[in-house]
């Protein structure tokens, strides 16, 4: 359950992009610092494209390790900040917010043997409410997290039964109850974490088994009682961020250049990045779904006929595009 190395992401530079570094074609400023939107070849292999402001890279872009690692989604003055994606070499994923280039707020992390956890994150590890889903075994942990572990009230869920309880370090601790799919009782108990033998195999022809101490979680049951939805724990809280690691602000579009713009058609391929910054920062600022929009559209479209002028006018506001497509307000 240990997230995935990142120390390969040291390669991607931090300081203001010069020429004597890497090879770079695309947008720049009258200070000639790259600005806009442009592509890039890294010393170390890497390669970026996207936005750029005052040398920095800035907005929406997608960044390609050498080593076959990728992140898609929002910088702000050169580290990751915002919603992305990042797709790791050995296939796993985090798709979520991030602050100062760490995982923060709230994201999805899909793990190579099939788990995955849901919940938030504070400065690169889990904390605060999360669910994480154990594929071997279909169970799963639903409840708070501290450095990165179960710690705190949460709930263990199975095809036969339901656990309410604590955790500490990652094992139920303390006073809990059972909750059974097929009987309508509630078992009342309470966990013990004890010091026991652990059997630790060795690779084959290195000697015998040997057994080594491990922290062990019993249950003990104290009295069975009627199934009493008043009787359980409450349910637990996701965790308040302070203000100051908030959620990042959508970065403002990057001004136009001022010096000579060199016009290729790898342009073509990412003008994209203008559009998806658009309709994302409308969308942050309405908090309007798709849903709502289309519903929206309709109901003008009934009260009178669209015509040719007006179509016209409605693409011009960015309510549909020459393809059709109902963008957001």
């Amino acid at each position: 359950m240990s997230d995935y190395d990142e120390e390969e992401e040291v390669g991607e530079e931090r300081e203001e992009d010069v020429d004597v570094i890497g090879e770079y074609e695309g947008q720049r400023n009258e200070k000639c610092q790259r600005h806009g939107i442009g592509r890039a070849l890294l010393p170390n292999g890497d390669y970026y494209e996207g936005r750029y402001n005052q040398g920095l890279r800035h907005g929406l872009g997608l960044y390609i390790f050498k080593n076959g690692a990728r992140y898609n989604g929002r910088y702000s003055k050169g580290k990751k900040d915002g919603i992305g994606i990042f797709i790791y070499p050995d296939g796993t994923k985090y798709e979520g917010e991030w602050k100062d280039d760490d995982r923060h707020g709230y994201g999805i992390y899909y793990y190579a043997n099939g788990d995955f956890y849901e919940g938030q994150w504070r400065k690169g590890i889990k904390e605060g409410l999360g669910c994480y889903f154990f594929k071997e075994t279909g169970a799963k942990y639903l409840g708070l997290w501290k450095d990165g572990k179960m710690s705190g009230q949460g709930q263990q869920v199975t095809s036969n039964y339901r656990f309410y309880g604590n955790w500490v370090e990652n094992l139920p601790y303390g006073n809990g109850c059972f909750s059974f799919s097929e009987s309508k009782v509630i078992q009342h108990g309470f966990y013990l974490n004890i010091m026991g033998p652990d059997i630790d195999i060795p690779p084959a022809g290195f000697g015998e088994e040997e057994e080594v101490e491990t922290v062990h979680p019993v249950w003990r049951p104290r009295e069975i009682t009627p199934f009493s939805a008043s009787q359980l724990p409450t349910e637990p809280k996701p965790l308040e961020y302070p203000s100051d690691v908030s959620r990042s602000p959508s970065p403002e579009p990057t001004p136009p250049p001022t010096a000579e713009v060199c016009v290729k058609d790898f342009f073509k391929d990412i003008a994209q990045y203008d559009k998806y910054h658009q309709d994302e920062k409308l969308l942050w600022q309405t908090d309007k779904w798709d849903t709502e929009i289309l519903e929206e559209i309709k109901k003008k479209a009934e009260k009178k006929p669209v015509h040719l002028s007006e179509e016209e006018d409605l693409m011009n506001e960015g309510y549909v595009t020459e393809q059709g497509i109902i963008e957001h307000e």
